[in-house]
């Protein structure tokens, strides 16, 4: 069984200083949570925007194959100089 780590820890960069959560005094700890839940706003608006993103793609590759087979579909009119 895996257990829980009920004392987690943060640093503010890549290899700096760790800082435990139970070690922050009540007004820290929700400057963190408020963190935490900003952090997941933000990954949850780019995740969102990039699957937008990829929909529009798929859109404008379906529109564009319509009409670049609409085009060439067409009889091929000579006209006589």
């Amino acid at each position: 069984m895996v257990e829980e780590n009920t004392n987690p820890t943060f640093s503010f960069e890549d290899g700096g200083t760790e800082y435990s959560f139970d070690d922050l005094n009540d007004e820290q700890k929700l400057s963190y949570n408020k963190l935490a839940v900003v952090e997941k706003q933000k990954n949850d608006f780019v995740a969102n925007a990039n699957f937008e993103v990829e929909k529009l793609d798929i859109l404008r590759a379906e529109y564009s194959k319509r009409l670049k087979d609409s085009i060439e579909s067409e009889p091929v009119i000579e006209v006589a100089e």
